[in-house]
């Protein structure tokens, strides 16, 4: 018995690093939120690492928020034959539901978003699936609770029925993010017990975080990134990537936009090949 169970951890184990393998893929670069095979056409054509498929945002400002997060499965399907990219499936927070019709689209994997309302106070069972899924964070007891749970990409939270998320929001997520790993260098051992008691998950994982300095996992800036400075900006305070919001293609040259967020992630370091792509929006 002792020996199964040890097999049985070690396979989970496994399974957990692949997705966070599969998900490390995303790094570097951004996700482009999209709508139809069109859209998701442009962003693969112009650079991006993958597509997220959404449901159409409302056009003017007097519409309620739209709670119809999870695009029709048609067009999921659409989305899936028109790229070779990593296409993600995006949820509603704890339908499971949901979940298993975008797994039966064959979607590569799933974002549980927070950013309407949730259909249950539960997350989705994830440890076991295949798929690597992303959660939405609002600092590192989030994150902590997020990972435990089985999540391969952590990103920044929008505030519960946000119709218009703002930058700055991602920004100050961010930073108390990065400012409270740091913080934990100065923790004793049975403050670092408290945290992980808080964060719902093994000690292991916060002393991994104290020594590694990040996430375990790849972290990415999402809310109100519509510009290349935002790309730019957010990548500079050491998140992994950014998810581009659909109001790109909003834009009287959405092709343009797209092409100097995904190069505004390339060059972020680079004030002057920057300014380029700025002056091309």
């Amino acid at each position: 018995m002792a020996d199964a169970a040890k097999a049985a951890q070690a396979a989970k184990e496994k399974l957990a690093r692949t997705k966070v393998y599969m998900a490390n893929m995303f790094k570097g670069g951004v996700i482009v939120a999209v709508e139809n095979g069109e859209q998701a056409k442009i962003a693969e054509k112009l650079g991006a690492r993958g597509v997220e498929v959404v449901a159409p945002v409302p056009k003017a400002p007097a519409l309620e928020f739209n709670t119809t997060v999870t695009a029709d499965p048609s067009i999921v399907r659409e989305v899936l034959g028109a790229v070779v990219l990593p296409v993600v499936g995006r949820i509603r927070y704890g339908h499971v539901i949901e979940a298993q019709v975008m797994k039966a689209c064959g979607v590569n994997a799933i974002d549980e978003h927070e950013g309407t309302t949730n259909a249950s106070d539960e997350v989705v069972p994830k440890a076991d699936d295949t798929l690597p899924y992303f959660a939405g964070v609002a600092d590192l007891k989030d994150a902590l609770c997020a990972i435990s749970a089985g999540a391969s990409l952590i990103r920044t939270q929008f505030k519960e029925k946000e119709e218009n998320p703002k930058v700055e929001v991602t920004v100050g997520i961010l930073n108390k993010i990065y400012g409270e790993i740091a913080a934990l260098k100065t923790k004793t051992e049975a403050e670092l017990k408290t945290i992980a008691k808080d964060g719902r998950c093994g000690v292991a994982l916060v002393e991994q975080i104290k020594r590694l300095q990040r996430l375990p996992v790849p972290l990415f800036a999402d809310g109100g990134i519509v510009l290349p400075t935002d790309v730019a900006m957010v990548m500079d305070l050491k998140a992994d990537g950014a998810i581009v919001s659909q109001v790109v293609f909003q834009v009287p040259d959405p092709a343009r936009r797209v092409r100097s967020m995904v190069m505004a992630a390339a060059h972020f370091r680079n004030p002057a090949i920057l300014l380029q792509f700025v002056e091309d929006t």
